[in-house]
Parts: C-alpha cells; structure tokens; sequence
C-alpha cells in the first residue's frame, strides 16, 4: 500500500479537522470491522477529515483507504523507533493541521495510542480483550495514553478491574452494536438454506450448526469439534446434523486445525464436520443455518453474536468466557457452563427434534439486536466523547446553526453497573 495515499484537496476547500483511526490489521475480524465501521460513522456524521494507521495490512485496507490517508506500517506491534517514525511523520504530514483525536481499536493498539498521546493527541481506546493475555504494564501503557477506555461489556470490566486498576473516571461500558443493521433481510431464509445445502451435498433436511472465527484455539474449534462429536454419536433421529465453521487460519502441521482432524479423522462425526475457509459474505450462512454455536476459550463481545441474533439463530455458548451471556439475556440464547460439551450437544439435540422451543426465543434474540444493540447509536456515543475529551464540536451543523456546547456523558461509578 502506498504511504499516506489520499486524494488531492481542492485549492477553495477549507481545511477540515483530522481524526485518526488506529487498528492492529485490517483483516475480516472483529475488531477492524468495528473501527471500520466507526470511521465511516465519524465520516458521515462529523465535519473531519477521517485518516487510517494500521500496525498490519488487510482485506479491509482498502474499505479504509476510501475514508482517506492511511498509513499500513506493517510494523511489529511493539515499541520500537521505526513506530515512533512513522507515526510522527503521519501525525506531522499537516503541520499547522494536527489531528485533534485518535480512536484506537484494541490493546493491541496501545503503542501507536502512546506515541499519538505523546504527541498531545487525545485518545479513545477500545478495549475488546480480557486480561488473560496481558500484563499490568501493558494495561498502564493504554490507561496512559487515553483520555476514556471503552470496554464492550461488564464483564470485560470487571475482569480488568479484578486485574488492575482503572483509574477512575477513565472506564466505561458502552457494547458495540450489530455492524450491518440491514443483516438478516438481504436474503430469503429458504433460498439460504437451499444454497448451502447444496453448496456442500448436505440433505435437504439437515439441520445446520454455525461457527464462525479463525480457525485457533481462543475460538475454541477443539471444543467445537468435541461437542459435534458427542452430538452426531448421540443422534438417533433421521434427521442428520452438520456443523459448518466459516473462518480461517493456520492449517499446517501441528496448528490446532491439525490436530482437531486427527480427532475427527476415526469419529462418527467425520463427514459432518465441514471447515470451508474465509467467506466475503456469510450472511447465507447465517440465514441457512438452524443454530449458532460459540465456542470461544475468551470472547469479550464477539460481533457474530449480534449477526447470529439479528439472523433469529438460538445461540448456544459457554458462561465465563467474556461478554456473551449478556448479549444473550432476557431468554435470548442459551449459555452452558464453560467447556460442557455434553451439555452444549443436549441442547443442539433438543433443538433439531423439537424445533418449536427456540420459536418465541428467536422473536426474543432479533428484538434485542435490533433494539439494544444499534451500531448507529454505539458510534453517536462515542462521538460524545470525543467532543467531550476535545472540547469541540464535532458533528456536522446545518448552515447558519449556532455551535452548541460539547457533549458530557456521566462517568460510570467503579463497580457499578450502568445500562449501555
């Protein structure tokens, strides 16, 4: 990717504020859809000029490249004088413009968030992973270089609390929204079964049960594998099952992939096992599946738990394991303790044979999405924010409007628990 590639301003436009936007790769996950997603929402919404750093480049980076300059230093993610470099020359790249916000996406983020901090730029730091991979100097290096820490669920919060301290009035809870609120009525349910079932040779009747993440072993596919399983060998209806993952990752020798086809290589799930790689467009699979399973060791708030309510798929997934159980209260789902493969397969048996008992949960699961869980109002919070740490408005005004006063949002009491 050519560095700092923009388009060429016209003589007569005015010089508009810049916003950067850092995330640690653009690849199809979670997280660099979710700082995509708030670009454009910044980009349509606020009078700025929106500008990209990436740590590592990506499907995704040219999604970003639409919104404006970006930078894919395709640097380590680490502190190291080359970082230090590249980032002072993009932040410098306007002299008498410096940019007056940054939005990192992850904790993997933190040192472009301190180097951007360092150079007097204020920072929203999403922090979408628990604690479990990190140390307390890495959580001092994201506390210090933001303004606000957004954390994506309270369960997230309060592992980071249990681990370290965060300083107060730094933290809050605001859960990030359905990505695509058109997800789930682009296509007809019917027309989505029939393609994937013939798309893999699978009977008419089958019922499907959906993963979706790359293929390691935080998103758990040894427990995916494991649950397919005990459910295929318990199966005595004439209805099969079939689990289907969408997702990539390492496939070679000794990867978890590796091993989880040795199990399956001598099971009575072989051939209803069905790993079929990355996919530009997963809303038929959402809408052509009969159940969602998440798997995850450590999931803090996983976007495909919105796309498979906002598709009325029942979820089933592990308690303990990060911030789905409480996207899937009020009846939304099912959460099963953690690692309970037979627990998980009893429940994906009850569902193909009596499918009636997830009919009043799937009203339940597209109702919260839709309702609780608005991207657009996920990112007009965090524009709030960011007027709030500037002191500026940044929202586009209709001509002739008056500047109003920047936005406050009441900061969250440490160890209390605040509706998102």
């Amino acid at each position: 990717m050519k560095l700092f590639r923009s388009r060429k301003k016209q003589s007569n436009q005015p010089t508009k504020r810049r916003v950067i936007f850092v995330s640690h790769e653009a690849t199809r996950t979670g997280a660099p859809k979710i700082i995509l997603n708030i670009a454009r929402q910044f980009a349509e919404k606020c009078d700025i000029q929106s500008e990209t750093i990436l740590h590592s480049g990506g499907f995704l980076a040219t999604n970003f490249e639409q919104l404006g300059p970006v930078d894919c230093m395709n640097l380590p993610r680490q502190a190291c004088d080359e970082l230090c470099k590249r980032v002072s020359r993009f932040v410098q790249r306007e002299k008498n413009n410096l940019p007056m916000l940054a939005v990192c996406n992850s904790m993997e983020s933190r040192f472009v968030a301190l180097e951007l901090a360092k150079a007097g730029i204020p920072a929203l730091s999403l922090v979408h992973e628990l604690p479990s991979s990190y140390t307390h100097d890495d959580y001092k290096t994201v506390f210090d270089a933001s303004q606000k820490v957004i954390f994506p669920a309270h369960a997230v919060r309060e592992a980071t609390e249990e681990f370290t301290d965060v300083p107060y009035g730094k933290g809050l809870v605001l859960p990030q929204g359905l990505l695509n609120p058109d997800f789930g009525t682009g296509i007809i349910r019917d027309d989505a079964k029939n393609q994937v079932r013939q798309e893999l040779g699978l009977a008419e009747n089958a019922f499907i049960v959906l993963g979706c993440g790359t293929l390691d072993l935080r998103k758990g596919i040894d427990h995916y594998v494991n649950i397919a399983r005990s459910t295929v060998a318990q199966n005595q209806s004439d209805r099969p099952i079939h689990f289907i993952w969408v997702g990539e990752g390492p496939r070679w020798t000794h990867s978890p992939y590796h091993y989880v086809q040795l199990d399956l290589k001598n099971s009575p799930a072989k051939g209803y096992v069905h790993f079929i790689g990355e996919r530009e467009n997963v809303e038929p699979y959402f809408m052509g599946s009969d159940a969602f399973l998440l798997t995850s060791r450590v999931d803090p708030f996983p976007c495909v738990i919105h796309e498979a309510m906002a598709t009325s798929l029942p979820v089933i997934a592990f308690a303990d394991s990060g911030g789905a159980p409480e996207a899937l209260g009020n009846g939304s789902g099912f959460v099963v303790p953690y690692g309970d493969h037979s627990h998980a397969a009893n429940v994906i048996l009850m569902l193909s044979g009596q499918p009636e008992v997830a009919s009043g949960l799937r009203d339940k699961s597209v109702e919260r999405v839709r309702t609780r869980y608005r991207f657009e109002d996920y990112a007009d919070k965090l524009i709030d924010l960011g007027e709030m740490v500037t002191g500026t408005q940044l929202r586009k005004m209709p001509i002739g409007a008056r500047e109003p006063a920047p936005a406050t949002i009441p900061m969250p009491v440490p160890g209390e628990r605040h509706a998102a």
